[in-house]
């Protein structure tokens, strides 16, 4: 039986949408999933539910498929909690949690066709989408 779990969650992970895609990185960064967490590499994809984590003197710049931009600063905690993407059938979803550290954000596709649909929660609110790029720091 805990073979098969595995198995499924390992075919799970193989089959999972990617969202976006490491561009640049500097430093110590990190991704955890709920199997393990590893090095970040350049190029390498990211998917739903990751946890991005930055130590000191730590960067990363991530596109999302919609050609969204975010940069996260060092000390920095990220979930990447939902991104739904299909301009063919009009489906939108974008949700960050950034639980401590700094980003700056650009909004893309999703920023023009369904800006309503972009989410950054914080510890203490929430950050919507009503231009294009933004700067936000958590204590």
């Amino acid at each position: 039986m805990r073979y098969l779990l595995t198995l499924l969650l390992l075919i799970a992970n193989i089959y999972a949408a990617d969202i976006a895609i490491v561009k640049e990185i500097n430093g110590d960064v990190r991704a955890k999933t709920q199997q393990s967490t590893h090095q970040l590499v350049l190029g390498e994809r990211l998917s739903e539910q990751m946890i991005i984590i930055t130590k000191a003197n730590s960067s990363l710049k991530i596109i999302f498929n919609d050609n969204s931009t975010l940069v996260l600063g060092e000390n920095s905690l990220l979930n990447l909690k939902t991104f739904v993407f299909k301009p063919m059938s009009q489906e939108y979803e974008f949700k960050l949690f950034l639980q401590k550290g700094s980003l700056s954000f650009e909004s893309g596709k999703i920023g023009e066709l369904s800006p309503e649909s972009f989410e950054l929660k914080i510890p203490e609110g929430i950050v919507a989408i009503r231009g294009t790029k933004f700067l936000v720091m958590v204590q």
